[in-house]
């Protein structure tokens, strides 16, 4: 039997899984990533603190700690959490330091843009929430569900603005290679800006744009696409300039398998 990465993965996380802890009495969630994982555990009774962005119905009694980009420690502090659980997406990322200063358990648990550290990030929510066996179902699923799809060959570009573009070591790289595509941009490092006459040596087949980013390219994809260096690609000949909302499109979560299943669909 052939041993895939994911396998390995997925037994991993098994043997994580298995061990049970007591749930933490009051959590802060800093990020909306950690907020649908705690939804989606059942354990939102004992969340008292999250960001701006989670607005998950039943979040609605925690207190608004402000948005995920722009945090202060006072109003976490404040809530007297038992612990506080957050990912890559918070900023500053010193915020973990200044509340380990003040005596509080303060935890970076998705590190990293990656499948990997994400799915071990569902498990140790799991364990502070006290719902070890079913993070662990979780995390097996939603690795299951990340796995690639047949390749279509098809060149992808994101696009945060009409000039930022993703390139490797990426979010984005990574659902166009799970989608089974080709990232166009593959030779830039991060997110980078590019110039017009740049997007011409590209050739994309699919171009994603951020939704909000709609206003400074015209008001809408369809304003987009009369850009010269958009109107001349393939991408546009065929109707595939879609926008997708920056959480989507730039950041993993739980929802990560249905966008790649949407881009692989751009492929036909």
């Amino acid at each position: 039997m052939r041993i895939t990465r994911h396998s390995l993965i997925l037994g991993s996380l098994l043997g994580m899984s298995l061990g049970m802890a007591q749930a933490a009495e009051r959590i802060v969630v800093l990020s909306s990533d950690i907020a649908d994982i705690m939804v989606a555990l059942k354990a939102e009774n004992l969340v008292v603190g999250r960001d701006s962005l989670s607005k998950a119905p039943t979040l609605a009694q925690a207190k608004n700690i402000g948005m995920f980009r722009n945090l202060t420690a006072e109003p976490i502090v404040a809530l007297k959490p038992t612990v506080v659980l957050g990912s890559y997406m918070v900023n500053p990322a010193s915020i973990y330091g200044q509340l380990k200063r003040q005596q509080i358990k303060a935890l970076n648990v998705i590190p990293q843009q990656s499948e990997q550290s994400f799915a071990k990030g569902i498990v140790e929510v799991g364990k502070y929430a006290g719902k070890s066996p079913q993070a662990g179902a979780l995390a097996q699923t939603w690795l299951r569900q990340m796995q690639a799809r047949a390749k279509t060959g098809k060149r992808y570009v994101f696009t945060y603005d009409g000039q930022m573009v993703a390139g490797k070591n990426t979010v984005a790289d990574t659902l166009i290679r799970l989608a089974g595509g080709v990232n166009a941009a593959a030779h830039i490092d991060g997110m980078k800006p590019i110039a017009r006459e740049t997007w011409l040596t590209l050739k994309p087949d699919v171009v994603v744009i951020a939704q909000h980013s709609l206003p400074a390219v015209g008001g809408s994809v369809a304003a987009f696409k009369q850009r010269p260096e958009i109107a001349a690609s393939a991408a546009a000949r065929s109707n595939k300039v879609v926008a997708m909302s920056a959480g989507e499109a730039f950041s993993l979560d739980l929802n990560s398998p249905k966008t790649v299943d949407k881009l692989h669909a751009l492929a036909r």
